[in-house]
């Protein structure tokens, strides 16, 4: 009877370890240039399904054998750093006086928008009325920004947009832009402008990032669905197949915007003496290697002051926090958020109260 006791319990005691090994390595392995290893890149997105089944072995374990506890809480003690990354739990506070609101959003061509004028597209109503002091705006429609920029403009006087293909990555402000930049690295369409912004005496640079994005079509989208939904029968619909066809494109746009992390470090490892905020559209989430390297230099705004996961992808099963607000250690960020009221773009917008030190 005791060998029939044990045998179970042994069983789960290896899965549990083998819950906590995959934490560890989803965690660290982000670590790692993509660049170097580009297979081991995206094991990050699998970061959140060992987290919550280490969890739930916690309550497991308290539940039949609390002292083997010990085993979930120390994988979850190990990969402390990433679970709050990804996870964060903040106590909420009033930004002081003095402080400004960013908000940065991938507005999809500015969604939908069915024909509608300008001055009737949601997505822009949303931006005019958030009351942001700075906003940066990736995948801006060219025709809506152009038709609305004298009416935008009575709002946020200072503006500049750049054309990555056919829309704007753009900055509107409600200080003086005094100078834009750009930092090089390899893209045919993805791009990081460098604003540097007046603030009475202060002077504050905001760099908006678009890096390299998976490029998946719909159809490898679907398929992404249909792996996770036949996990554990391969065989069915060519799971196999279609998850080697996806892992080598997630391999080869990782190793681009691995570059262009570096690159981006590279700068902020020059400027460490200023104000930065660093936003916009990552297409990376909090467990993976750009995160990590940009975290080097900056504080993630969500992290210090946001709760949950903060999702701000939202189509197609890819339920991911891969836009960003990164502050420099000079900057307190209060009450960072992810909108989920405005649904018009396949990305929500992520906002945050900042106050320089």
């Amino acid at each position: 009877m005791k060998l029939l006791k044990t045998i179970p319990l042994a069983i789960f005691v290896a899965l549990n370890l083998l819950v906590v090994l995959g934490m560890i390595a989803c965690a660290y392995t982000s670590w790692l240039p993509p660049q170097e290893h580009p297979h081991l890149a995206y094991y990050g997105l699998m970061f959140p399904v060992f987290m919550v089944a280490d969890i739930i072995f916690v309550f497991f374990w308290l539940i039949f054998k609390w002292k083997v506890t010990l085993l979930p809480l120390a994988g979850l003690l190990i990969c402390a750093s990433s679970v709050r990354a990804y996870y964060p739990l903040n106590i909420p506070s009033d930004p002081p006086e003095g402080s400004i609101k960013i908000l940065s959003y991938n507005v999809m061509a500015f969604g939908d928008d069915k024909g509608l004028s300008w001055n009737e597209n949601p997505i822009l109503l949303y931006l005019l009325h958030s009351g942001a002091d700075i906003i940066c705006l990736q995948e801006a429609r060219k025709s809506i920004v152009d038709s609305a920029l004298d009416s935008v403009s009575l709002f946020y006087p200072y503006h500049h947009y750049q054309l990555e293909s056919d829309n704007y990555i753009a900055c509107f402000s409600k200080f003086p832009i005094d100078s834009v930049s750009e930092i090089e690295y390899p893209s045919s369409s993805n791009h990081t402008f460098v604003y540097e912004i007046l603030m009475g005496k202060d002077t504050l640079l905001v760099l908006n990032n678009h890096m390299e994005s998976y490029k998946l079509s719909l159809q490898e989208k679907a398929d992404y669905k249909s792996i996770i939904k036949n996990y554990q029968h391969p065989e069915e619909n060519n799971s196999e197949e279609k998850y080697q066809g996806l892992t080598e494109k997630l391999a080869r746009h990782d190793s681009i915007r691995g570059i262009q992390a570096d690159s981006v470090a590279s700068f902020l490892a020059r400027n460490q003496h200023r104000n930065i905020i660093a936003c916009g559209d990552l297409n990376s989430t909090p467990i993976s290697y750009v995160h990590h390297r940009l975290t080097e230099y900056l504080d993630d705004a969500y992290t210090r002051s946001g709760n949950g996961a903060g999702t701000s992808y939202n189509r197609y099963g890819m339920y991911f926090r891969i836009d960003h607000i990164l502050v420099s250690p000079n900057i307190t960020a209060y009450g960072a958020k992810v909108d989920k009221s405005i649904v018009q773009s396949d990305h929500y917008p992520i906002s945050c109260f900042v106050k320089l030190k």
